[in-house]
Parts: structure tokens; C-alpha cells; sequence
């Protein structure tokens, strides 16, 4: 394997070119070498660096018995009702006044929800919470075996930072969702990019349609490589942006759930896409403040930046891949900055491009200038400096990490009103629940009854703006006599609340149209009364 720009270019493929291929100048490269590693090696490398990131993601994961982030709770619930509808699909009731009603729902994690399904074999939350370690672990090591496949040097140093340089990619790759996923196949996509596997790409791409909504990212990967071959060949190469968008066209049309599938995509482009919001979404849509952002991602910072100072455009010529890597890098963290959530995806990207970008330069410096004792004893003690203090930032993001997934709320917390509700309503009958990320831990519990909202409230407003109004006054204890809309409008006959909505506990309270069935330290089930019952004071 000769990891050169013309080795690129697959036996047998042609390209859009404007000029000659440059020749082969893998052997000046300190980056590559002329010949590759033996497939014994690369495997047991690579199987190597996966148990330790296994050893570190489930040291994180089961810092705490929770499963991280709410959504993780209908993922699995959900993986569990798709293992026993198999081959067939579930039916998703659970949201019937959403865009998510039986007739529009579409499972955009579908393959996701599918590889879940030997995690839901045994207890869900603990199943969950392995499935966790094993995707993040997989996505990860995906991106290490980049770089032993294009033998970088010190590739064992740079896997501590590539696993330990963020607290919150740490935390979001614990979490039971489809980022950690995508982040392998974005790893495995970098590679079909890079060595111009043009067919696997394509079918890769479909894959990941089926996986997760942030498809688009693979033709944006598609995209930085041929900018890449451009700036760095003046030459142009498309096929691999050919390759992705055939391949992600054909995974939304041939589709168990086209062509709804395109019309809930839309849906989410453009709620997503815009300045604002029309509705208060989930934290993970709005942007860092700069020092939270610089504070949680310190080492990775630091590391980027010297990857910056050392990137060289005129070693673009001989190996494209840092500037690839830098335009890829660039661009995750300009979405970063817009989106707090593509902290899934920067840091380790940055970590690849600092990668390919110093371990060239550092094959390069000439050690000359250490002849004197006195220089080398100054040359030891910044480098001791360095060294600790990255071992030191690592090692603090990973106790952050860990501290964060102990921290996370009780995973018990509801499970006592569901089995009430479950015991005592008719099954499919609807509840009111007062938080839309409440439904996650409330359909894991109890999948037997319909909410109100749940998984994003853009979902409800875009189905009806006025009922998402209605429901938000409520649910703030903004409108004083609820009752009456709850069980009229809302269809709902019994109301379930955490116990941190004392606004609206204190108007249930007063107009005494409700019926406090259930409590706990967490929660409260309450009934809404019928409309010629007397009211209690």
C-alpha cells in the first residue's frame, strides 16, 4: 500500500482532470512509507487500541447506573419493539398528535435500531449502556486505524488524545444514539474517499441513510477531497461526490419508509437550518458560549492550534491528506460553534488532522541545536512541561467524563408512575405529559399509552402551532383554568408531571379540577376530573 497522491487513483478508474498526476513521491514522505504493513499487524494494532478504548468508554459508561440522555430510552425501547415485529416494521403509536403519528412516523435510525437488537436481549438498561461503549468504541477506533493504515508515526501517542481530548465528545459518545455510529462510518467513509474506492463508498453512503439523519456529512467528506485534489493537483475529481450522492439518493428511495422518509427529512432540514427557532428545542441545537466551549474541549484546542502552526500548503503537493483533514477539521468546527451537538465530531477530526499535519514536521527537525548540555536540558524541561500537562488535561477530560455520566439523573426516576398508569388505564388511552424530553424515559417504562409531546417540540408545533401554544401555557402554569383543554382538546384523562413543575401543580391544585392519584419523590399522576364532577377546593 503506497499512501500517495497518485496511488489515489484506483487501477482501472478514470477522473475529470485538467492536469497530469504528479509523480509518485511516497519515499521522500517521512509520513509514509514504501511499503505497508502486514494485514497480521494492522488487524492486531487495531484490535489493540479497541480494547483500550473499550476498557475507557465502559470505565465512563458505568460510572452511573443511567442511560445516558433521555433519547437513549426510546432507542432501546424502541430496538426492543423492532426485534419483535422483525421483519416487519413496528408500528409507532405513541405520538399520535405529532408529525410522528402512525401514519407519518419514520424511523430515520432504522439499521441503528436494528444492530441494536442483540443489546435488547436481556435487561435494556444495562444492554443500552453496552450498546454504548461498543459503538463509541467502534467509532473511535475507526479513525485510529487511519492512521495505521497510512502508518503515521507515533500513532500510539496520538490515540490518547484521540480518545481523551474533549469532556463532552466524551460524554455524547456514552449516549445510546446513532452519533457514535456514524462517527465509524465517517471513519470508514474517510478511508473509501481517500483510496478511491468509489463502488464501496456508494454503498456505504446508503448505509448510512438507513443509520442517521446526518447522511449529508458524507457528501460534505466527498466535498473536502475533491477541494483537497483541486487545491493540491489543479485538477478536478468528482467521482467520489458522485459516489455519495448515489449512494445516499438511492438509500432515501429505496427506503421501507419512502417516500414519507423525504418529506420528514425536509421537515428537519428546515427546522434546523434557520437563525432560529421556532420553538425551545433541545440544548444541543444552540451554540457553546466561547469559554464553556474552549473550557470542556481544552486539550483538543491546544493540540489543533499546533497543528495549525505546523501545517505546511506546500506539502499539499506530496500528500494531500493534512489538507484534507484541515478542511474537514475546519468545517466540523465551524458547525461546532452553530450547533453544540458536532461536538461529537470535531475533536477527533482535529486530532487527525494535528496528526498528519505534525508527525511529518516533527520526522523533519533536526536535533543539531542540542549539542550543548545547557540546550538540552532546557529542550527536556519544555518537553517534560508539554508532556505533563496533556497527560494531565487528558486524564482530568476523562474524570470529567466519568463525573458527568455519575451525576446523570436517576434512570428509576419514573418508573414508579408508569406502572401505575400501565395497571390502571386502558391501554393506548392518552396522557398528558407536561415535558416533551420526558417521553423518552416515559414510552421505555410504558409503551402501552400515547403523550402529548416528545423527541423534538418542533414535532407538535409543525403538526399544529395553536395545540403546541396551548400546551406550553399549560405546562408553565400560564393558563389558569387547564382542565377543560387537557381532557377536551388534548383528549387526555389522566396528566403525568415530574415534581419540578410547581407552577403548574400549584393551578392544578387551586382550580381543583384534578385528582393526585399517584406521587413520589420524583412525580405525580394526576386525573383530570370530568367535566360535571364538583369541583374541590
Amino acid at each position: 500500500m503506497v499512501d500517495t497522491v497518485s496511488d489515489l487513483n484506483a487501477p482501472g478508474e478514470s477522473a475529470v482532470s485538467s492536469a497530469p498526476l504528479p509523480p509518485d513521491s511516497s519515499a521522500s514522505s517521512p509520513l509514509l512509507s514504501s511499503a505497508p504493513l502486514p494485514l497480521s499487524s494492522s488487524a492486531l494494532q487495531v484490535a489493540a487500541a479497541l480494547v483500550l478504548i473499550l476498557a475507557v468508554m465502559g470505565w465512563i459508561e458505568f460510572a452511573g447506573p443511567a442511560i445516558l440522555d433521555n433519547d437513549g430510552y426510546y432507542h432501546i425501547r424502541w430496538a426492543a419493539m423492532v426485534r419483535q415485529s422483525f421483519p416487519h416494521l413496528p408500528a409507532f403509536k405513541a405520538l399520535p398528535l405529532t408529525t410522528l403519528d402512525e401514519t407519518h412516523y419514520v424511523d430515520h435510525h432504522y439499521l441503528f435500531h436494528v444492530l441494536l437488537i442483540p443489546f435488547t436481549l436481556g435487561d435494556l438498561r444495562v444492554g443500552a449502556k453496552l450498546a454504548a461503549v461498543t459503538f463509541s468504541s467502534l467509532g473511535i477506533v475507526s479513525l485510529f486505524a487511519l492512521m495505521v493504515v497510512y502508518r503515521v508515526r507515533y500513532r500510539w501517542l496520538w490515540l490518547a488524545p484521540l480518545a481523551a481530548s474533549s469532556e463532552h465528545f466524551l460524554y455524547r459518545m456514552s449516549m445510546t444514539r446513532a452519533p457514535a455510529l456514524s462517527l465509524a462510518l465517517l471513519g470508514i467513509g474517510t478511508y473509501l474517499i481517500l483510496k478511491r474506492k468509489h463502488v464501496w463508498l456508494a454503498l456505504l453512503s446508503f448505509v448510512f441513510v438507513w443509520s442517521y439523519s446526518l447522511f449529508p456529512l458524507m457528501i460534505a467528506f466527498a466535498l473536502a477531497y475533491s477541494i483537497s485534489v483541486y487545491l493540491s493537483e489543479r485538477r478536478i475529481d468528482l467521482w467520489g461526490l458522485l459516489a455519495s450522492v448515489i449512494g445516499i439518493a438511492a438509500g432515501l428511495v429505496i427506503n421501507p419508509y419512502f417516500p414519507k422518509n423525504l418529506t420528514l427529512f425536509g421537515e428537519h432540514f428546515l427546522m434546523k437550518s434557520g437563525a432560529t427557532f421556532a420553538v425551545d428545542v433541545g440544548i444541543e441545537w444552540y451554540p457553546y458560549e466561547t469559554w464553556s466551549m474552549l473550557e470542556v474541549s481544552a486539550v483538543v484546542f491546544v493540540i489543533y492550534v499546533a497543528g495549525l502552526l505546523a501545517f505546511e500548503y506546500r506539502e499539499r503537493v506530496r500528500d494531500l491528506k493534512p489538507l484534507f483533514f484541515l478542511i474537514v477539521s475546519g468545517m466540523m468546527l465551524l458547525l461546532t460553534f452553530k450547533y453544540r451537538r458536532f461536538v461529537e465530531y470535531w475533536p477527533p477530526f482535529a486530532i487527525l488532522f494535528a496528526a498528519f499535519t505534525i508527525s511529518p514536521r516533527l520526522e523533519r527537525v533536526s536535533f543539531a541545536w542540542l549539542a550543548r548540555t545547557r540546550d538540552r536540558v532546557i529542550a527536556s524541561i519544555a518537553a517534560a512541561i508539554v508532556t505533563a500537562s496533556l497527560i494531565l488535561g487528558m486524564g482530568w477530560t476523562v474524570l470529567r467524563a466519568r463525573a458527568d455520566v455519575k451525576e446523570e439523573s436517576d434512570p428509576f426516576a419514573y418508573r414508579g408512575a408508569c406502572e401505575w398508569i400501565a395497571a390502571n388505564t386502558p391501554a393506548g388511552s392518552r396522557i398528558f405529559n407536561t415535558d416533551w424530553d420526558d417521553f423518552p424515559m416515559l414510552f421505555f417504562y410504558n409503551p402501552g399509552n400515547t403523550y402529548i409531546a416528545g423527541l423534538d417540540p418542533t414535532y407538535l408545533y409543525d403538526r399544529d402551532p395553536e395545540l403546541w401554544k396551548m400546551y406550553k401555557d399549560i405546562t408553565l402554569g400560564d393558563e389558569e383554568n387547564p382542565a377543560p383543554m387537557i381532557r377536551d382538546r388534548f383528549g387526555a384523562e389522566y396528566v403525568f408531571t415530574d415534581n419540578e413543575h410547581p407552577e403548574f401543580l400549584q393551578v392544578a391544585e387551586d382550580t381543583g379540577d384534578f385528582e393526585k392519584v399517584y406521587e413520589d419523590k420524583f412525580t405525580t399522576v394526576l386525573r383530570v376530573r370530568k367535566a360535571d364532577e364538583p369541583r374541590l377546593k
